[in-house]
């Protein structure tokens, strides 16, 4: 019984003909900014707030923020519940 010799099968040599599948549009790649949000960044760099008025900033805003967001988690269970009896 002879082993029959197995041919490598050539591969074609590969071409670079210049096109581009995918989209290369910069303000699509993550980390570009245009003019205007490096301009509204610069401005907000510009006040030169101190750690401890920017955290006051940070909690002000958490604080008219998370109320809504309770009351969304809220209504999400409440309804989660109501639909898990109601297809008993």
């Amino acid at each position: 019984m002879k082993k029959k010799s197995k041919e490598k099968k050539q591969k074609p040599v590969f071409v670079d003909d210049g096109r581009t599948i995918a989209n290369m549009d910069y303000e699509n790649i993550t980390g570009y900014k245009s003019k205007e949000e490096r301009k509204k960044h610069e401005e907000i760099r510009s006040l030169n707030l101190t750690k401890k008025e920017r955290r006051a900033l940070y909690r002000g805003v958490l604080s008219q923020f998370v109320p809504y967001l309770l009351c969304f988690v809220f209504v999400f269970v409440l309804l989660l519940v109501i639909f898990y009896f109601f297809m008993r």
